[in-house]
């Protein structure tokens, strides 16, 4: 409670119970709090299509406010300031909205002599580039992968195999994701320090050769090129993206990419 609540602004309780549900069931509709994203993003067609109006012009545009940190830097703001505090007061920690009302006063004492405006210009400023390294990094590792069916029921392995993408094993890669670039064994493993997976990551990946899966390694700059086409496909029904496999977005095809394994 004390580093997310003093560091990060937020609930440690609440984001336990929604990352939780999403490593249970990663991508899957009705289950994955992460494919619960409307009306700021759609990751996926089926979810896009429920866009109406100025929801519509929104999505069309949602590839380069997202990864221009439009939408990064609105979900940020929204965690800190109505998601995550709206959850400790609907359970009555206290505790957690001291850590949070600290952070802030904290905040304050540091930068105050810039101003109460400068010291949150400083503060919105520091929160869009975190927010956009962060989900910017989230969304490579799932968010342009198929989805399941609310009553599908698949494996826990084939939930991280099928539903999870890796980035090259890299020095650069490693330090910059700090090791989430091995998705696949943080979702097999995850109370596992992460900067153990690359001693696993060869097993698994022979594990999974052994019985024919798929074990999804892609360069960093292809996750952030797919993780984008995605965004822009399903943003844009009617875009020649759309004759190709990835970024199914309209009502029909967006069900051919609902996974059936």
């Amino acid at each position: 409670m004390i580093i997310y609540g003093l560091g990060c602004g937020m609930s440690g309780c609440y984001w336990r119970n929604q990352h939780n549900k999403h490593h249970a069931t990663p991508q899957k509709l009705g289950a994955d709090p992460d494919l619960q994203t409307m009306p700021l993003v759609a990751f996926h067609g089926l979810i896009g299509a429920k866009a109406r109006g100025a929801g519509k012009s929104w999505l069309a545009w949602q590839a380069p406010l997202f990864f221009g940190g439009v939408i990064t830097t609105l979900v940020s703001f929204g965690w800190q300031f109505v998601q995550h505090p709206k959850h400790a007061l609907r359970v009555g920690n206290q505790l957690e909205l001291g850590y949070m009302a600290l952070r802030y006063a904290l905040w304050y004492a540091a930068f105050g002599h810039l101003g109460l405006g400068g010291a949150f210009r400083l503060y919105a400023f520091y929160v869009a580039v975190g927010g956009t390294y962060i989900f910017t990094n989230f969304a490579v590792s799932h968010t342009h992968k198929d989805v399941v069916p609310h009553d599908k029921h698949i494996s826990w392995t084939l939930y991280s195999a099928n539903h999870t993408t890796n980035q090259s094993n890299t020095p650069l890669v490693n330090w910059w994701m700090a090791y989430l670039n091995f998705q696949i064994e943080h979702h097999l493993f995850p109370s596992m320090p992460q900067y153990n997976h690359p001693k696993i990551c060869g097993r698994v990946k022979q594990l999974f050769e052994k019985h024919g899966v798929e074990y999804d390694v892609r360069t960093y700059a292809k996750s952030m090129r797919d993780t984008y086409v995605n965004l822009l496909a399903v943003g844009n029904a009617s875009h020649s993206l759309h004759q190709r496999n990835e970024g199914l977005t309209t009502r029909e095809s967006a069900a051919v990419r609902v996974t059936g394994h």
